[in-house]
């Protein structure tokens, strides 16, 4: 049987070189991918916000000639109205189903 030859110098480096070149390529396709995901968690929550404030309008017509504080306001103090009346039952909190 006979020895395998040993590497030389430059074919060494030369396959460090590789390994170093494979590495940034990983590297550059983590960060694509990173960036493709939170594109497509972006879209899917302005999608999201998109259909709960059609909801809303189309729940409290009035509120397409509400400012975004009067909307807030509006929905705070519809929460604590809520909140109060089945507190003041002493009942649990209800989930609303659509």
């Amino acid at each position: 049987m006979t020895k395998p030859r040993e590497k030389t110098r430059e074919e060494l480096q030369a396959e460090i070189e590789g390994g170093k070149k494979k590495i940034r390529q990983f590297e550059n396709r983590e960060k694509m991918l990173r960036q493709k995901l939170f594109k497509e968690e972006r879209r899917t929550r302005s999608h999201r916000l998109i259909v709960r404030g059609a909801v809303f309008e189309s729940i409290v017509p009035e509120a397409k000639g509400m400012t975004n504080e009067e909307s807030a306001t509006f929905l705070l103090l519809l929460c604590h109205v809520y909140f109060s009346f089945f507190q003041a039952l002493n009942l649990n909190f209800p989930v609303i189903q659509t």
